[in-house]
Parts: structure tokens; sequence; C-alpha cells
């Protein structure tokens, strides 16, 4: 599985927990095309602080290399920023597997905040609440 946080890093997992690209199960994604089961998601933050993610999950009708998931993902993921809340959007990311794997939204948001993919980036509200702030106390 292999798990791609924008603006942070790509990460590797196998069996759960994450494994360093020199292993044998990383070069395996790296070299063998697969169809790919993707969850391609923006990682969202409302004003009480809570985090949620807004995604789509589906099955690549071709086989890819791991190096072309991020071509192949550009414009979904252009066009899945446009539909999330403009006000609550931190990032992108997207999560690929060549197995079908039943995940469910708490488990995605466990593994983006054990990276702190939450708490890397700021939403517009708080960047506009931040430079408030700080035009007041000038």
């Amino acid at each position: 599985m292999i798990l791609d946080i924008t603006a942070i890093d790509v990460f590797v997992y196998y069996k759960g927990s994450e494994i360093k690209p020199k292993s044998f199960e990383a070069r395996m994604l790296n070299e063998v095309r697969y169809k790919w089961q993707i969850m391609a998601g923006v990682i969202c933050r409302d004003q009480l602080k809570r985090e949620y993610l807004k995604t789509d999950t589906f099955i690549t009708a071709n086989e890819y290399f791991t190096s072309e998931l991020s071509d192949y993902l550009a414009e979904f993921q252009v066009n899945l920023w446009e539909t999330a809340n403009p006000l609550h959007r931190l990032t992108q990311f997207w999560l690929a597997t060549p197995n079908t794997v039943e995940l469910s939204e708490q488990q995605v948001i466990n593994m983006i905040n054990s990276k702190n993919g939450f708490n890397q980036f700021m939403t517009e509200y708080e960047y506009e609440y931040e430079y408030e702030y700080k035009k007041q106390i000038k």
C-alpha cells in the first residue's frame, strides 16, 4: 500500500506496517505494473477543528507502475480538490494498493495523523484568523 500526502512524502506499507523502499516488498510495488485500487482525497478540517476527508475510491482500468500514479491522478485530484469546501481544505492525498482492501475513513485518518498530515497545514480560515490576530497585536 502506498500513501502519498502532498507536500509531506510518500510512504509504503506492507501488511499494516511501514516499510523502507529498500525492502523486497517495496521494490515489487515499484517494479511491477498493477491494476490499483485507489482512494484519492482532500484532507480537511472544519472551524470546530474536526478533521475529515473528502474521498473517492476506484480501481484503475489499466495497469500502472507506482511511478506513473501521480501523473495518472493529477487531473482527477484537481477536480476532487475543487469539490471540497475551500475554507476547510488542507492538502491532498492518495492511497493505492494492488489488492482490494476495505479501509474505513477513520483508518485512513489515523495513517495521515501518524505522519502529522493534519498538523502541517492551515486552512484558509485559520490563515485569515492568524492574519487578523497579528494585525491586532501590532
